[in-house]
């Protein structure tokens, strides 16, 4: 069974009638910046002496990627799961909030991402990494502000 039944099948139960799907689209969820890069460069200092220590030298970096999610906005909220490398199934629901209340935008760059914000105050809730996926990205933005 695929990984998009799969979704489908968690979300039936959680739809309220009349409610419809218009996106599904896995993003990876994004963090600030500096924050992103000063927890990554920390764990991999700590295991790469750790590592040393224990292989008497031999270090080893590693870096923290962002968590992958399945982002489904339906017609009336916008949802995201969190995806389970190795499994088709859906994990742990990570973000839950009606659509109405939410705003979105594309920043395009090297990479696109999507911003996604309280309507009533502007303030960033989630920021979305898509990669060179720019068509998925204007999808995600297209059924929010729709």
């Amino acid at each position: 069974m695929s990984a998009r039944t799969k979704l489908a099948e968690r979300l039936a139960p959680q739809m309220a009638p009349g409610e419809a799907v218009d996106t599904v689209v896995v993003a990876q969820l994004k963090r600030g910046m500096k924050q992103q890069l000063g927890k990554s460069l920390a764990t991999g200092l700590a295991t790469g002496l750790a590592t040393a220590a224990a292989t008497g030298g031999v270090g080893l970096v590693v870096v923290a990627v962002p968590p992958a999610v399945w982002v489904v906005v339906t017609s009336h909220r916008v949802l995201m799961f969190k995806r389970i490398n190795g499994s088709s199934r859906p994990g742990a629901l990570v973000f839950d909030a009606p659509r109405e209340a939410l705003a979105a935008e594309r920043k395009s760059g090297l990479l696109n991402q999507v911003v996604i914000a309280d309507r009533s105050d502007g303030q960033s809730l989630v920021r979305l990494n898509l990669g060179v996926r720019k068509k998925a990205a204007n999808e995600i933005v297209a059924s929010i502000e729709r």
